[in-house]
């Protein structure tokens, strides 16, 4: 019987004990060292400030990140990427009403759409905190700035036919007058779930400066909002 009684205050003291140290690395988990991740997203961009003339496009990015415990489970995650976003365009134009005559068509409005089709780098500078339920589960929450250099950005226009008037797809570099940016900066937040050394990640982005100044064909300013799935391994 005084057996029986020993094992179970064993039992119990072994029980509390493990869901101490479980309560503690939820917060301080001892164990947090640096380590460089692989990360593959897809992305969702919109635009901020453009009204009717932009809309949401997809693109991607693949890159890596550092991730540096900083104090218990909080940490900054430096990294690089490269990215192919899009944003979709809109305008309206009219026939000249001496030309719309000479068609005999009416002088009616008509859409033109295009894209916007942006190649270049990406470097966050987040700060984020993760909370480890168990060895291998943990749940980061992160946020901090974002800074997209664009290599090449190129407005593509599709082709136009509508009644009386035809004109073929064509496409031209936004860079110098046209108003696009070389470089634009944005703040992210968001959070993510990592389980052994696998990760899943959703954050959104805010753009805080123009990608684009209102200029030539595109007459609005853009920023860039960003949302993102993010798939990785960390080594």
């Amino acid at each position: 019987m005084k057996l029986l009684q020993t094992l179970a205050i064993a039992a119990m003291s072994l029980t509390a004990f493990g869901s101490q140290a479980a309560s503690s690395y939820l917060f301080d988990n001892p164990e947090n060292h640096t380590y460089l991740g692989a990360r593959v997203s897809l992305d969702i961009a919109s635009a901020a400030n453009g009204g009717g003339q932009y809309s949401n496009g997809a693109g991607f990015s693949v890159g890596a990140v550092y991730n540096i415990p900083v104090y218990r489970n909080l940490y900054v995650e430096p990294g690089l990427s490269l990215f192919y976003n899009t944003v979709g365009t809109s305008l309206w134009d009219e026939f000249d009403p001496d030309a719309a005559e000479e068609e005999g068509v009416d002088p009616a409005l008509y859409q033109i759409d295009g894209s916007i089709r942006n190649f270049g780098f990406r470097i966050p500078l987040l700060v984020g905190y993760h909370f480890d339920f168990t060895e291998d589960l943990k749940v980061h929450v992160f946020t901090g700035p974002q800074l997209n250099l664009s290599l090449v950005s190129r407005y593509h226009q599709d082709a136009v036919r509508v009644p009386g008037y035809e004109e073929g797809e064509w496409s031209t570099s936004l860079f110098g007058t046209k108003g696009f940016k070389h470089a634009d900066l944005q703040w992210a937040f968001g959070a993510g779930l990592e389980y052994g050394r696998y990760y899943l990640g959703l954050s959104g982005a805010v753009g805080i400066t123009d990608m684009k100044s209102a200029s030539g064909v595109l007459d609005r300013d853009l920023r860039r909002n960003q949302f993102t799935i993010s798939l990785g391994y960390n080594f």
